[in-house]
């Protein structure tokens, strides 16, 4: 009896807290994301990329390469939710996420995809391919590999700027990561930098880095160098003008120069330790 009880007494707590916890309003977390609900004019299909629809905060519509800057989410499988409620007010409602990480339609426009490749929007509307140097906003990092080889969509004719067919690519579908910034791969971030002075950059931090932070690395690295050689220069300078004035005291001139030595490895090895942060930071 008593067992009974504690369990139809547990039973009515989950009840009550059910009815008083109101379901949120065609939002849910999933994947490690926010979701929400969107009306669109169209249906549209799980893993498209869509952007806001003009000054509607309530509707969105499917990406296109021309207004890569408003990338805005990727639709999702409702089916796929711990928790989602529908809103009848929303026309043709579909869930976007923003953010976590989701199956998004993609192709091999720009070659085959990797794992941890940045993607961008291509040239089929709502399908993203690999991004190269010349795209300013990535949508976010692909967590499978895409060759357009195994399985797949299908495909599809892109045409260039006269109408004619120009190049056939494979459609597919793999989870990415989704967080739209702006390119780290960007070309204009890399405007006037050596090419060795990048790879160095890039072997260091084992990424991609800023023009800003390579040249101050080198600033920061010539100034310890110089400083270093400066002090060991007068040190050594100092120490033999002083044996010759005084040979008597050799043996103090000699550890004087050692600790000139010594802190010049030290402002050396600092200055170095230095540009190892910025950059890895």
């Amino acid at each position: 009896m008593k067992l009974s009880r504690i369990i139809l007494s547990m039973a009515a707590i989950v009840s009550v807290a059910a009815i008083a916890i109101p379901p949120a309003f065609a939002a849910a977390s999933y994947g490690g994301g926010s979701v929400q609900g969107y009306a669109a004019d169209t249906p549209l299909d799980n893993g498209t990329v869509v952007q806001l629809s003009g000054t509607d905060p309530s509707k969105v519509k499917i990406g296109v390469q021309a207004n890569l800057q408003d990338m805005f989410g990727v639709t999702v499988d409702r089916s796929q939710l711990l928790v989602a409620s529908s809103n009848d007010a929303l026309k043709n409602e579909v869930f976007v996420a923003v953010s976590g990480t989701y199956g998004v339609l993609v192709s091999n426009q720009s070659g085959s995809i990797a794992v941890g490749d940045y993607l961008t929007m291509s040239s089929v509307n709502g399908v993203l391919m690999k991004a190269g140097t010349d795209e300013t906003t990535v949508f976010g990092r692909a967590t499978e590999a895409f060759d357009g080889k195994g399985i797949t969509l299908g495909t599809t004719t892109l045409k260039d700027t006269t109408g004619k067919d120009n190049k056939t690519v494979t459609l597919g579908s793999i989870p990415v990561t989704v967080d739209i910034k702006h390119n780290p791969n960007d070309k204009t971030t890399k405007v006037n930098v050596p090419d060795f002075l990048e790879r160095i950059g890039v072997a260091i931090a084992e990424k991609p880095v800023s023009q800003i932070r390579l040249y101050l690395s080198m600033i920061i690295t010539g100034l310890s160098i110089i400083t270093a050689i400066a002090m060991l220069y007068s040190g050594i300078r100092n120490g033999v003008i002083s044996i010759g004035r005084n040979p008597m005291s050799k043996k103090s001139i000699f550890r004087a120069l050692l600790q000139v030595i010594v802190t010049s490895l030290l402002i050396l090895v600092i200055g170095l330790f230095a540009v190892y942060l910025l950059l890895k930071l």
